[in-house]
């Protein structure tokens, strides 16, 4: 009789066993199903990132490569109605989103000295907060 009472006592370890193993490789899997969406919330961020940088880099090179002078600096891109500047807006509004007119609008503010200010922002879909670039340089002669 001992023997059989050792037997269901190590049959029934075995069942405690298993299940604390399914328990264990879950918590992995779901570990790792977590960190995978993370990864793709960040691998759209980065993206989105890359795009306002490049969209603010064609800004700079646009003022750059044009008549330098503040007066012209400020009619086309410091003035929201400029053709210059609405083309550039357009390019941002289809390339990042939540970058409208009202909600995360890209800002252009030339100083005196020719000092530029470009703030690009953007909020990722299904997130809460906005993100925002802001890329400061000086256009000289």
């Amino acid at each position: 009789m001992r023997t059989d009472t050792l037997m269901r006592r190590q049959q029934g370890s075995a069942l405690i066993e298993g299940l604390l193993t399914l328990v264990i490789f879950s918590i992995g899997i779901i570990g790792l199903l977590m960190l995978l969406s993370a990864a793709l919330v960040e691998s759209g961020n980065a993206r989105y990132r890359s795009e306002a940088s490049l969209l603010v880099s064609d800004l700079v090179g646009r003022m750059w490569s044009g008549d330098r002078s503040l007066d012209s600096l400020r009619s086309r891109f410091g003035d929201k109605q400029s053709n210059d500047y609405q083309q550039w807006l357009q390019r941002v509004q289809s390339t990042l989103p939540a970058a409208t007119t009202t909600a995360n609008a890209p800002q252009v503010t030339i100083g005196d000295q020719r000092d530029v200010t470009i703030t690009v922002g953007w909020q990722s879909p299904g997130e809460n907060s906005p993100h925002q670039l802001v890329v400061s340089t000086r256009i000289t002669d």
